[in-house]
């Protein structure tokens, strides 16, 4: 917790937050006091945390697919081996600028070749999220060939049910443009600390297009429960994301510490134990040496509404919640 369960801080921690910032926060949740308030901040908090590593993950698998994808067909290998495939493109002015401004430096008003050049690797390490889905946009390479797209986004989502490039038409990477840019609207939420839980309207997996007009699948969240439940939505979609750029990776992270930390968070019932400000215990596996024990002290932090957390030594393993009404 941010502080202490029934802590004499909490109205200078309020204080210091900004009562203008948790105005928000009021009108939303309908908090009975300040430490209810707290409580929901602490739990936007966990969550932002909670979905950062995850988008963390994505954001890294999904810059080395593209790299990959589009390294084996265009550039010149750098020192470490990636290729500068973004030199051979027809980006956009705006992404050929974020490219710039990583490989040169500007000085008395031109822009000068950086000294070392950084490799290309390190060109795509620095490359923001949101350049990934306007690279969809790009149509042709330097010479004024035709990118093909279909064969390129197989390579770059693997897991994807369209497995066959000619199944890739505009309106398929539309689709793709934007899940990227719901990803990214989450991630840049996260990073400018701006409530997690304060969504607009649920959109068509779409681009506005000519003749092509996305529809509002759902309106903004209305109540507390509305938000969780967008929340946890944007989370499967993110998932499936990163199920669709690497499988085994998805695989391997689901059912994780991380994974089942997350989805206990995106619940109804997490948002009333942190309103309620309740520390998350621990239960020790090591001192349990047979299932009725163990069993016995759930069942009295489940009479308790208490979360708590699994651990083997210092390691969580899991994290376990009641859900009996």
């Amino acid at each position: 917790m941010i502080l202490s369960t029934g802590s004499a801080y909490v109205g200078p921690f309020i204080d210091a937050i900004s009562h203008a910032r948790l105005s928000n926060y009021r009108r939303f949740f309908s908090p009975a006091d300040d430490n209810e308030t707290l409580g929901i901040y602490q739990w936007n908090d966990d969550v932002s945390s909670s979905l950062f590593r995850a988008m963390s993950l994505l954001e890294i698998v999904l810059r080395n697919q593209f790299h990959k994808a589009l390294g084996s067909r265009y550039g010149a290998v750098g020192p470490t081996g990636g290729k500068d495939w973004f030199n051979h493109l027809n980006l956009n002015p705006d992404s050929r600028d974020k490219v710039k401004k990583i490989t040169h430096k500007k000085r008395h008003g031109s822009w000068l070749p950086r000294n070392p050049m950084p490799s290309p690797d390190d060109v795509v390490s620095k490359l923001t999220f949101g350049f990934w889905s306007h690279l969809l946009d790009v149509a042709s390479d330097v010479t004024g060939q035709t990118l093909k797209w279909g064969d390129i986004l197989i390579d770059v989502v693997p897991g994807h049910r369209m497995r066959l490039s000619t199944q890739w038409k505009q309106a398929e990477r539309d689709a793709l443009f934007a899940r990227l840019d719901l990803c990214n609207e989450v991630r840049n939420r996260i990073a400018h600390h701006e409530p997690i839980w304060k969504l607009g309207p649920l959109m068509q997996e779409a681009r506005a297009r000519q003749g092509v007009t996305p529809a509002i699948v759902a309106p903004a969240p209305a109540t507390p429960a509305d938000a969780v439940d967008r929340l946890a939505l944007y989370y499967s979609r993110m998932m499936e994301l990163l199920k669709w750029l690497a499988p085994d990776v998805a695989a391997a992270y689901r059912g994780g510490e991380s994974d089942t930390r997350c989805r206990m968070l995106l619940s109804s019932k997490a948002l009333d134990h942190y309103r309620r400000r309740r520390r998350l215990g621990e239960i020790q596996l090591n001192q349990f040496m047979g299932e009725r024990r163990l069993a016995k002290v759930l069942k009295y932090a489940a009479r308790h509404r208490q979360p708590v957390a699994l651990k083997r030594g210092e390691a969580i393993v899991g994290h376990w919640m009641s859900h009996t009404n």
